[in-house]
């Protein structure tokens, strides 16, 4: 879920990479609340929700939080698709 419109670019490319890697993605482009987006997360069934703001953008990492119990952590993006392959 890119934060804002400057971060959609980075959720395509992380997205294209999390799909090569034959992870099931649904890229969140709509601009409303973070809450908002998390109910829908929640809705699909989303085991993870990664969420990308100005700070992650900066810092290339992701925010990935557990849709089952909640906890979140910061992945760097390099190690992203290998964090999910080993979490599912």
């Amino acid at each position: 879920m890119p934060l804002t419109p400057a971060q959609t670019t980075m959720a395509l490319l992380l997205a294209q990479e999390l799909n090569h890697k034959n992870l099931c993605i649904d890229l969140l482009l709509e601009q409303t609340s973070v809450k908002s987006m998390m109910r829908k997360a929640n809705r699909l069934g989303a085991k993870f929700a990664l969420l990308i703001g100005e700070s992650e953008q900066q810092a290339h990492v992701v925010t990935i939080k557990n849709m089952s119990n909640g906890t979140e952590e910061i992945i760097k993006q390099v190690e992203l698709a290998s964090y999910l392959l080993h979490s599912v």
